[in-house]
């Protein structure tokens, strides 16, 4: 876990950015004009950037990450916010593997002996992880979230299963063209066994 962890100086709007952020296109890059785009202006909400770039969501340069991109869809977001903790804070889910369940008062003394913060700034850090730790859903990982399953058909009898097939095979307009080698003979019987015999194959 990176030791300098950031932080923002106010939570107030960090949900609304998090939705709006679901609802937008994937920038190219996340800065302070995409922000604004999404009707932060205020400075207090800057520290959303390096808190995304922090979990991996975004690069250094601020462009999108895989991670990112999967956040945007709304199914899964918040399991996606709930894996970034977790990995982006590492040695706190070691030390407890509930810790988003903890208050902020609890979390600061942790943020506070690992960063080697001071009270206030150890504090702003406890509140910003909580405020994301509250949105996200620790239920379960998205690699986990197994994909719809496709309707299987309902088992069908052997004789129903031919019918069926033999249905299909109507349906695509298929034309048939036998040719039939007859004996040379001048016995009618001959032919008449014979002609029985294919009708009784077709129509069998």
């Amino acid at each position: 876990m990176d030791t300098n962890v950031p932080y923002m100086i106010s939570v107030k709007n960090l949900t609304a950015i998090l939705d709006k952020i679901q609802k937008a296109g994937v920038p190219e890059a996340f800065g302070l004009d995409f922000l604004r785009d999404l009707g932060f202006t205020s400075s207090r909400d800057r520290g959303v950037i390096k808190m995304l770039k922090y979990l991996g969501m975004l690069d250094a340069s601020g462009k999108p990450q895989a991670a990112y991109r999967e956040f945007t869809n709304q199914t899964r977001s918040k399991y996606v916010l709930a894996d970034r903790l977790r990995a982006a804070f590492d040695d706190l889910y070691l030390s407890d593997k509930a810790a988003h369940d903890k208050s902020a008062e609890e979390l600061k003394g942790w943020f506070k002996s690992k960063t080697g913060s001071g009270d206030a700034v150890a504090t702003k850090i406890a509140t910003t992880f909580k405020a994301l730790a509250s949105y996200a859903d620790f239920s379960k990982s998205p690699t986990h979230i197994e994909p719809p399953k496709p309707e299987l058909p309902q088992s069908t009898p052997p004789l129903e299963r031919q019918q069926s097939s033999h249905r299909d095979l109507m349906n695509l307009g298929l034309v048939y063209r036998l040719e039939i080698h007859l004996p040379d003979t001048q016995n009618v019987e001959t032919y008449r066994a014979i002609f029985k015999a294919i009708r009784e194959e077709l129509m069998g």
